[in-house]
């Protein structure tokens, strides 16, 4: 009977090893592909259209963006599948700009940015809150053209409307497979 034992712990052991190969293969296969790799794009052309995007969310919410906090933007490695990609591969974009705006307007500019939202083609508003007792509001939403996140938001310090753009990873031009 312990032959038997051993058999079926070999062979489970087997089974086991097997499917995480299988597992690896199939995952290598899917991030390899053509059809799932990032789209090539460099930098400067993602901060362009990033920008972009935001001047569209200030024109639609009418408030402007404020000299006393500069924008920017921050390029951060893709995570594919929970493996970090080189520093000088598949990168994704945060710009961040903001607007002053008194407190009291704030639900007022994010009731006029969801509804400009709502109608366009391709976006999805994911989330929105008002909080009339703090004056505060927040929008969250994809766009799934420009392939991004937006999120506008009350923001510290008082007076400040926060705008973040969020483009999924893409390629450098020059980067291989």
């Amino acid at each position: 009977m312990k032959g038997h034992h051993g058999i079926g712990r070999r062979s489970g052991g087997l089974i086991a090893a097997t499917a995480v190969i299988a597992t690896i293969v199939v995952w290598w296969l899917a991030w390899s592909s053509a059809g799932e790799a990032p789209p090539r794009e460099s930098r400067a052309a993602a901060l362009a259209t990033a920008q972009q995007q935001v001047r569209a969310l200030v024109a639609d919410a009418r408030i402007g963006i404020t000299g006393r906090y500069s924008p920017g933007e921050t390029y951060e490695r893709c995570d594919r599948q929970g493996v970090r990609a080189p520093a000088d591969g598949p990168y994704a974009l945060t710009y961040t700009a903001y607007a002053d705006l008194p407190d009291r307007l704030h639900i007022a500019a994010l009731r006029r940015l969801r509804a400009a939202l709502e109608r366009r083609d391709g976006i999805e508003i994911t989330a929105y809150e008002e909080r009339p007792p703090a004056q505060e509001a927040q929008l969250d939403a994809t766009d799934g053209p420009h392939r991004s996140h937006l999120a506008v938001a009350s923001a510290k310090p008082p007076h400040t409307v926060r705008l973040a753009v969020t483009m999924d990873c893409f390629r450098p031009p020059g980067e291989g497979r």
